[in-house]
């Protein structure tokens, strides 16, 4: 028998953990956060307690409770059934991308089951954890929790230290598109798909009982449209008894093309006088792509910060993908470094010593401090018709130091509110920059967006040409459209399964 247990990401966007058996062996297709469910319980200042381990999350449904499958160190301090005595049963993780409601959960997860993925997915997990920080950032590797050692005295005393906690090391293997794997019965064929990250991959699971296949999220507007197109056609051909189809935007009726975003902030930083700054996600080198080419036609230098500039330099490195996205050292390309801790990245040297300059930043963002394309806030007020300044919502604090002059101008590429907890945190942002003049009412601030979500006209398109007998909608609250267009759609319950037969 083979069967699908659905974990997460059912009437809800995201939060996809898909569990697969299949004889004796079991897989998962991704392990994310459930963005909207863990929102009902936690926030900001009232987050799961590290000190529970796995319970917080199980309390309310985030995780399943599955022995075999989690940290020792979390098993053995929460008495999780004594599990961190157990071996695992669990052959390996499939991951589609590298956004938190498909991959995040990843740190509760034993090292020695193997994390499958895409070279790009592995580099932006890379750029996570080492710019990012706590628990929720450990994705490739982590230091043990809740250790006790002998100390110089002779007593037990707990490590909180670096030094003496064991760093452990995680399974990743790299995956590559259209070259088949195999996990004991199972055979899996990565088929990349356009969306808002590079790297993505859905997935053909071949098993004892058939096969089916599994979208991730995708698109058809994108840089890379003809992935999804491929996709698809090989759902066509390949006998699908099942296809797991995301359904983010089928309410959705139209969309703007990556290119045509491209264009838009091209005449947006052309008709700016002055400063024009940009915000977009930052994780997505497609749209960082569009930046760019908009900043270099329009004749202005861009200018990303530090995490943006690490992540393109891991990208450098990669044989697949060097050359498709600038380098962090192109001419076009500044890196403006942000006043940090003491604030002394203007300080004279001589006085202060690089040493000390540059004890307010964190070892990874060191080498752009003082790199040949550095800038900082000086040189930004100085020569503010120079450039277009990324600027994320929370940097908006770098405002105060470069002081945009009249004629300046803000460009907001990423997505328009969807809860009432994000239109609050727009209105803060406007507030921001109502003050600085960059735009004069909440309603006056330049928009141009695509998502990485196909539109219903495309999910349906999906739908009626992968040629599969069943479909399972996943990763939406608008689940009734599936029903408009196919005769046989299978409505799943959360922690419900599904036989493949």
């Amino acid at each position: 028998m083979t069967k699908i247990t659905f974990y997460g990401g059912i009437d809800e966007i995201g939060g996809n953990k898909f569990l697969v058996e299949d004889k004796k062996t079991r897989i998962f297709l991704d392990f994310g956060m459930q963005m909207s469910r863990a929102g009902q319980y936690f926030a900001e200042f009232s987050n799961p307690r590290q000190l529970n381990g796995m319970g917080d999350y199980f309390e309310f449904g985030l995780l399943p409770r599955l022995s075999g499958l989690y940290r020792r160190d979390y098993s053995r301090h929460m008495e999780f059934d004594n599990d961190h005595k157990k071996e695992t049963d669990f052959d390996g993780v499939l991951i589609t991308h590298a956004h938190v409601d498909h991959a995040a959960y990843i740190h509760f997860l034993r090292p020695e089951i193997p994390i499958y993925c895409t070279e790009a997915t592995k580099l932006i997990m890379q750029a996570l954890q080492e710019t990012g920080a706590g628990a929720t950032s450990q994705y490739l590797n982590y230091k043990e929790n809740f250790v006790i050692y002998d100390n110089s005295k002779g007593t037990k005393s707990r490590a909180t230290s670096e030094k003496n906690r064991q760093e452990i090391e995680r399974t990743v293997k790299i995956i590559h598109p259209y070259k088949k794997f195999q996990i004991d019965s199972i055979e899996v064929e990565p088929i990349p798909v356009d969306h808002s990250l590079p790297g993505v991959c859905g997935f053909m699971i071949h098993t004892s009982n058939g096969s089916f296949g599994y979208t991730a999220d995708l698109r058809f507007h994108g840089r890379r449209k003809s992935e999804t197109e491929k996709f698809v056609e090989k759902c066509a051909s390949s006998e699908l008894g099942h296809l797991l189809c995301e359904g983010t935007r089928v309410d959705k009726t139209s969309t703007k093309t990556e290119l045509e975003v491209e264009t838009d902030v091209k005449q947006m930083i052309e008709s700016t006088q002055k400063l024009a700054v940009v915000t977009y996600p930052v994780r997505d080198l497609d749209r960082l792509l569009s930046i760019y080419h908009a900043a270099k036609m329009a004749g202005r230098y861009l200018a990303i910060d530090t995490k943006q500039a690490y992540l393109l330099k891991l990208f450098e490195t990669s044989a697949d993908y060097a050359g498709i996205y600038p380098r962090h050292d192109d001419p076009i390309i500044k890196v403006f470094t942000s006043r940090k801790s003491w604030g002394l990245i203007t300080k004279d040297r001589e006085e202060w010593t690089d040493k000390l300059i540059l004890a307010d930043y964190d070892d990874w963002e060191q080498e752009f401090v003082f790199g040949n394309n550095s800038v900082d806030y000086r040189d930004v007020a100085k020569n503010q018709k120079d450039f277009a300044l990324y600027c994320s919502d929370f940097k908006l604090h770098d405002l105060i130091d470069i002081r945009p002059q009249e004629g300046s101008s803000y460009i907001r590429s990423s997505t328009e509110p969807f809860d009432e907890e994000m239109r609050l945190d727009h209105e803060r942002i406007k507030n921001w920059l109502k003050h600085f003049g960059l735009i004069h009412s909440s309603s006056d601030w330049h928009v141009t967006h695509v998502s990485g979500h196909g539109t219903g006209d495309q999910i349906q398109k999906v739908v009626q040409e992968s040629d599969s007998k069943k479909i399972i909608p996943i990763h939406t609250v608008n689940k009734e459209y599936f029903d408009k267009w196919h005769k046989n759609v299978h409505h799943v319950q959360l922690d419900g399964s599904v036989d493949l037969t």
